[in-house]
């Protein structure tokens, strides 16, 4: 593994934890070492030294994208993982989770994850123009690429699917009138979250037919539930909902393992590069 590639995994890793604080937002037990774990490196890559923290002081021609980066992560931080977090909170070895705030939970992590992708890649780009890109490398960022808009979209539309039923039942009950509570669900839960999952779509980097073929089609039923496209085959939203949650399941199924072979592959090379180095820096003290 030559140094840009390093160099690049450093940042992917800051990428890789920064964005698996979308987990959070699945309803299940959420243990306090990985919590703290993330935590500790949210925190400390940022930090002088660090690669995400030599990229923030080698561009500073950039200040207002640096600025804006910066206070993502902070707002992160400061919401998510710090003891006023009112969303995520830890008691007696317990992590516990507010799953009325999923929506704050991928406003604060989606659009800075982005941002650190970008980096990410601007990387790769450099990289490649000196000649010095590694395919290990490219295709783990590949893979991830693949895995995470296919994460984002199944949490998203869930949160967005309960959401839509919701409003369902009050328009319902409203005999098909607006009313305060369904504007309230429209307003600051439905688009939202459309919004989240079609800025997901239209940032990625994947170019191959079926991740791309599964986010269109949930952006069409999103269209659908909006009202400016036929439901298909004149389909209930319920059969249409299933259908696309058990293609976006069986699509994660596949990706994930072939992402967690290329990144174990990867981080089994940097550890035996790390303790090699150590090495040489013992012998070299000791003499």
């Amino acid at each position: 593994m030559n140094q840009a590639s390093r160099y690049i995994f450093n940042l992917y890793h800051y990428l890789l934890n920064f964005r698996d604080t979308l987990e959070f937002a699945l309803n299940r037990e959420h243990t306090k070492q990985i919590y703290d774990q993330r935590k500790f490196i949210i925190e400390n890559g940022i930090k002088e030294n660090t690669p995400l923290g030599n990229f923030f002081a080698q561009n500073k021609e950039n200040e207002a994208n640096i600025k804006q980066l910066k206070e993502g992560i902070n707002n992160v931080i400061d919401e998510l993982y710090s003891e006023d977090s009112n969303v995520i909170s830890v008691s007696n070895d317990v992590v516990r989770v507010d799953h009325t705030q999923h929506t704050k939970i991928y406003e604060l992590v989606i659009p800075t994850a982005e941002k650190l992708r970008d980096v990410v890649y601007g990387y790769i780009n450099f990289a490649r123009g000196r000649n010095e890109l590694e395919n290990d490398i490219l295709d783990l960022v590949k893979k991830d690429e693949v895995l995470y808009r296919t994460i984002v979209v199944m949490l998203l539309l869930s949160d967005y699917i309960k959401s839509f039923q919701e409003f369902q039942k009050v328009m319902s009950e409203s005999g098909g009138k607006p009313t305060p509570q369904s504007n309230y669900i429209v307003q600051n839960e439905l688009l939202k979250l459309a919004g989240l999952i079609r800025s997901s779509r239209f940032s990625t980097h994947a170019t191959d037919n079926t991740t791309l073929d599964l986010l269109d089609k949930v952006n069409q039923i999103l269209e659908m539930c909006e009202g400016r496209r036929d439901r298909r085959d004149n389909k209930s939203f319920g059969d249409l909902f299933k259908e696309v949650q058990s293609e976006i399941q069986k699509y994660l199924s596949t990706v994930e393992p072939v992402w967690k072979s290329a990144y174990d592959k990867i981080l089994k090379e940097v550890i035996e590069l790390d303790n090699k180095n150590r090495q040489n820096n013992s012998g070299a003290n000791v003499a």
